[in-house]
């Protein structure tokens, strides 16, 4: 009597995952749906064939139907494996994995329709009469410990994976792999029973743990969404791509992150969900932010990176919930823009600002001074008698002295001044708030420097002497533009030259 209700039981079990079976092809979309649903068909092939078994007559009847419970049983393993590698890495595997994790239950199957050539499944068959119904008591073959072998690892590796997956969500119960997790440990549990030698009457009460698996998956489909298109999207987003994604209502509380975020904010953990991320200076940073797109430098390792910060509000009729971040590294942007305004600033060979950068650094000076009541000081340099050094040495020699020269002067001033080549050999330095005494002082600095530095080339021995012209401009003279200022100095820079060379002339305030 009691084998008729289990085997009633079985036939329902059967049709409770026949049914799971259809409801996934409808979401065909969904990237686990199919993998899920021959989980659910294979499930339901082994559970209503041993329904059937149990209802069995004879000797034919109860082999035809284990036989027909190797079309469902062997895969069950495989496609769980399946389908949990597909919930890991959001994606299908690859052919070759497929055709490796596939290989046994087909193996098992063949031999399971061929066994009467080889007992590598089962070695005997006998009927054991229990009221009305018959019980087949089957002496184990081979291969049938190994694929029970093969069953359990694969059960237990997709396990471990839906279980990694709650520990990462910090074991909350209301998530799709703790239902899943939950649902996935009975049918080994009520398989072990059997296959020990402890289930009464020999009965296999694998379909028991299948029929509570059933209740968990309802749960995790229909409470949890486990298979709608949003939710599978959601876990792509944020597990898939590279760039960070925070998610904080609108009290700052973290709601959500992905690893990628966690890369770049290492603050960020589980164990901070719900609490104000305004707390960490970081996050206080990002919540201060007025504007829906700006950027944030972070230092990590002594390193600093930059992140650029996209906002977008999460609302609900209206209601702002909270916000949702995409964080994205720009640090080589950064690191590309920069080079690219050194190569339109700079002089390529002496490392100084070009001309046109100095111009507009000295306009800005000039500016400033007038401004805010100051003064500014000028020099002009120029290499004397450059040419011979060219013609005498070579190009290359030249352009050593003048990168000496750049650095001599880069050595001597304050990193506040503005030191450019503004010419050939002839170079340009702005010292803002420097009086006439402050700057003969710096220029005097340096002309002696040149003057008592000897420069090695080719075995030869090189001197050099620089003249030096100054001019000082205060708040006063309100007329003054850039190009006075230049010619005042290079007018006391002709002095020199004129004067006998290797000296500093001050273009003193008329």
């Amino acid at each position: 009597m009691i084998i008729g209700i289990f085997s009633k039981l079985f036939f329902f079990f059967g049709l409770t995952f026949f049914v799971l079976f259809l409801y996934c092809l409808s979401k065909k979309r969904n990237i686990l749906a199919i993998s899920f649903s021959m989980l659910c068909l294979s499930i339901c092939i082994f559970i209503t064939a041993y329904a059937f078994e149990l209802q069995g007559k004879s000797v034919g009847q109860i082999m035809f139907f284990i036989q027909a419970e190797y079309f469902g049983a062997p895969f069950m393993a495989g496609f769980w494996l399946l389908f949990a590698y597909k919930f890991h890495f959001k994606k299908s595997a690859p052919a070759d994995i497929i055709l490796f994790v596939m290989l046994v239950p087909c193996i098992t199957l063949f031999l399971s329709v061929t066994n009467d050539y080889h007992h590598l499944i089962y070695t005997s068959l006998k009927l054991v009469k229990y009221d009305d119904y018959f019980i087949a008591h089957l002496g184990k073959g081979l291969w049938y410990y190994a694929n029970i072998l093969y069953s359990y690892s694969a059960q237990i590796l997709g396990t471990v994976i839906f279980y990694r997956d709650w520990k990462a969500k910090g074991y909350h119960i209301k998530t799709q792999s703790f239902w899943i997790f939950a649902g996935s440990v009975w049918p080994v549990i009520f398989n072990l029973f059997y296959v020990t030698g402890i289930s009464p009457m020999s009965l296999d009460f694998t379909p028991f743990g299948l029929g509570i698996s059933a209740v968990f998956f309802y749960v995790a489909i229909f409470r949890y969404s486990f298979l709608q298109l949003q939710e599978i999207m959601k876990d792509v987003v944020f597990t898939a791509v590279g760039e960070g994604i925070m998610v904080i209502d609108n009290k700052n509380k973290l709601i959500n992150y992905n690893q990628a975020s966690r890369d770049i904010l290492s603050w960020l953990d589980s164990s901070i969900e719900g609490i104000d991320i305004s707390l960490f200076p970081e996050g206080k940073k990002i919540i201060e932010q007025i504007e829906p797109r700006f950027e944030i430098k972070v230092v990590k390792n002594q390193e600093e990176k930059y992140y650029e910060f996209k906002r977008y509000p999460l609302t609900d009729h209206q209601a702002v919930l909270g916000f949702i971040y995409f964080i994205k590294d720009i640090s080589c942007q950064k690191q590309m823009v920069q080079t690219l305004r050194d190569i339109a600033s700079n002089d390529p060979l002496t490392e100084v600002f070009n001309r046109l950068r100095l111009m507009e650094e000295l306009d800005k000076e000039l500016f400033r001074m007038k401004r805010y009541g100051e003064r500014l000081s000028v020099l002009m340099i120029d290499i004397d008698h450059f040419k011979i050094v060219n013609d005498q040495y070579g190009y290359q020699a030249g352009n050593e002295v003048l990168k000496t020269l750049a650095q001599v002067c880069r050595n001597k001033i304050r990193k506040t001044d503005t030191i450019g080549r503004y010419g050939g050999e002839e170079f340009l330095i702005a010292l803002p708030e420097a009086t006439e005494d402050n700057a003969c002082f710096v220029a005097e600095c340096i002309r002696k420097t040149i003057e008592e530095t000897a420069f090695l080339w080719e075995g030869k021995i090189i001197r050099i002497t620089i003249s030096i012209g100054i001019k000082t401009v205060s708040s006063c003279d309100q007329d003054i533009n850039v190009g006075s200022l230049i010619q005042s100095a290079s007018k006391a820079l002709y002095i020199a030259k004129k004067n006998g060379q290797n000296q500093t002339i001050n273009q003193a305030i008329k």
